[in-house]
């Protein structure tokens, strides 16, 4: 696997620490209900603080989230925004964004999320049709392959899935051309239905750096 274009601001991984705390028997584990028949994370928020233009900026936003057994098992999202004025909130919509809903017939072990926000330099024009571009390179093709194949036999590996999501966020950041200065906001993370319930205990989850930070949660639905 090559190296990461853009570095992580913010990495929540919180099933790392609480697998090791049940394993010392100081917690319990909190996986979903059998009854939980889907899982929902949603972009609730995103709050720019500072960008690099005079007045107003574009502002991208793209989700990347990785299930490894959905029909879709990389799901991905991306919204822009003009006229994004310096200490504002993006119009998210009521109920926010969803970046990920469970679309197989049973709940995925593990979730692996990619959350950027980046203020563009280029031709916002360009930047629709940039999912498609990603889904028709070949790299994706394998990668997204290989998480099938992994699942008709069983759930594939964290590792496999964590490294999925990195492949596809260095595709999205060679279209985006995008570089430091152009990152607002990257959170790395995961969620464990062993340990967590797919990061359903939570509730609202904010995450953000000195330019800009976000809310989102996961739901059982």
């Amino acid at each position: 696997m090559s190296m990461n274009l853009l570095e992580a601001d913010v990495v929540f991984e919180p099933s790392s620490e609480m697998r090791r705390e049940v394993m010392a028997g100081t917690i319990e584990a909190h996986s979903l209900p059998q009854t939980v028949q889907a899982v929902r994370v949603s972009l609730q928020d995103v709050y720019v603080k500072r960008h690099g233009e005079l007045s107003r900026a574009e502002v991208q936003v793209v989700t990347i989230v990785t299930d490894g057994i959905s029909e879709d098992p990389i799901q991905l999202c991306s919204e822009t925004f003009e006229g994004v004025k310096k200490w504002s909130h993006l119009t998210l919509g009521e109920g926010g964004i969803t970046i990920y809903r469970t679309n197989a017939h049973r709940i995925p072990e593990y979730l692996d999320y990619r959350i950027l926000i980046t203020e563009l330099d280029g031709d916002i024009r360009a930047i629709g049709t940039m999912l498609d571009e990603v889904r028709q390179d070949e790299q994706f093709k394998t990668a997204r392959t290989a998480l099938l194949a992994a699942a008709a036999v069983a759930a594939p590996p964290a590792a496999l899935i964590t490294a999925t999501s990195d492949l596809v966020l260095n595709l999205v950041a060679r279209l985006l051309k995008a570089n430091k200065d152009d990152q607002l906001l990257l959170v790395r993370g995961s969620f464990d239905n062993a340990f967590d319930g797919l990061g359903t205990q939570f509730g609202p989850i904010t995450k953000g750096n000195e330019r800009a930070a976000i809310t989102y949660q996961s739901a059982a639905v």
